[in-house]
């Protein structure tokens, strides 16, 4: 009897540390959440400006008094030969630990893109509280903690407001996509160089950081989602922008939906049709020492507006939007690619692909592979078809005589 009491007493114990989850629990009062990270240059000295967004509690608090009139964030910022050590510095000022599990944005400012990022992802892979899954965006023509002090209409965090409106962006006009810091990683590692979303600022940006700017039912002041940073070995060596960026996501496979406008008999760009699916299938071989890219995209689309006279009844009038549709598309796809060859940056991951399934090709043009890239050539075709018209074949709209 006391060996079995002895025998459930050691078992009780031993669940009792196997089972202590809460040994370095933190209590919710005693943190400071960090919704997003903005990180800067040093003006030339060695270093980084690390700028901290974080969710202030007394304003989405039920409270009264001057608390309800705080903004929704506080902004702390700290400087450090290391971005940890500009985590642990910004305990001087803010008075709650820094808590980055939520931390849904990662801002990059202009200039450090410029002088190269392949470093400070590095803390992100060994960190077991920052997140691989945040987005991340550059900073144009500003600074990452300009942007991140800015206050936002709709959404009360700022920092999910830029989420948000990548999102948007990306999930309706096609100019963007969700871009997260594995991709970077993943970018930086690879074989081909990679794109990060933009962002600017719209209007006088000390203006939106005060509360008192949003009173308006237009503001001023916001940030805009804008164009494409191209990285070529971790560094950003320019921009595409409109129809360079949409071509970009178009070879990428990354067009959820979009909007093309294409020319009636009467006017131009006065139909507009609604792309809801996109497919790109890629191939690249060498062809005599010089890569050729094969790129095939299949579009479907609705006919959503049309400015003009145009009778959709009969069966070569849609044949003709539809060529019209092709030859929009094509014609962003080779813009994109002759913009990227004159910088010699493979962010199409055409080198990735060759290697993939010509890897002794590959091994080839290894070496040069920007020069040979700059080279290539382009085998284009795009199929475009519309399945829907709308409820009316004949428009309202009388033919022009």
């Amino acid at each position: 009897m006391k060996s079995k009491l002895a025998l459930l007493l050691a078992v009780c114990l031993g669940c009792s540390l196997v089972l202590s989850g809460c040994w370095n629990s933190r209590e919710l009062n005693e943190l400071a959440i960090v919704s997003g990270i903005g990180i800067d240059t040093l003006d030339g000295k060695p270093g980084y400006k690390v700028t901290f967004q974080i969710i202030n509690p007394s304003s989405s608090a039920q409270t009264t008094g001057s608390a309800s009139n705080q903004p929704p964030i506080v902004i702390v910022s700290a400087t450090d030969r290391t971005i940890f050590g500009a985590l642990r510095k910004a305990s001087r000022r803010a008075t709650r630990q820094l808590f980055f599990a939520h931390t849904q944005l990662v801002l990059i400012g202009e200039s450090l893109a410029k002088s190269g990022i392949t470093s400070i992802f590095d803390i992100f892979e060994r960190s077991h509280e920052l997140r691989l899954n945040s987005a991340v965006l550059v900073s144009k023509g500003t600074d990452a903690a300009s942007v991140l002090k800015l206050l936002t209409t709709l959404e009360t965090m700022p920092s999910m407001g830029l989420l948000k409106k990548m999102q948007n962006t990306s999930s309706v006009w096609g100019e963007n996509r969700r871009i997260t810091v594995f991709d970077v990683i993943n970018g930086i590692t690879g074989e081909s160089d990679f794109t990060i979303n933009g962002v600017q600022i719209v209007g006088d940006a000390i203006e939106g950081q005060i509360k008192s700017s949003l009173e308006q039912s237009d503001p001023m002041v916001g940030s805009l989602m804008s164009g494409l940073g191209v990285f070529k070995e971790g560094q950003l060596i320019g921009w595409l922008n409109g129809p360079e960026s949409r071509g970009t996501q178009w070879v990428l496979d990354k067009v959820n939906e979009t909007s093309v406008n294409v020319n009636s008999p009467d006017m131009e760009e006065d139909i507009a049709i609604n792309i809801f699916y996109s497919k790109t299938k890629v191939r690249v071989e060498l062809r005599e020492g010089k890569p050729v890219f094969h790129v095939h995209i299949r579009e479907e689309g609705i006919l959503n507006e049309t400015g003009g006279f145009v009778d959709l009844s009969k069966e070569e009038e849609l044949k003709r939007i539809e060529q019209g549709i092709a030859e929009k598309t094509a014609a962003e796809v080779r813009l994109a690619v002759k913009t990227a060859q004159e910088m010699k940056t493979d962010i199409f991951n055409f080198g990735n692909e060759l290697k993939r399934t010509h890897p002794k090709e590959w091994e080839r043009v290894q070496q040069d592979w920007s020069a040979a890239f700059a080279e290539g050539e382009l085998d284009l075709r795009v199929d475009a078809y519309i399945r829907s018209t709308g409820m009316r074949l004949k428009p309202y709209i009388p033919a022009k005589k």
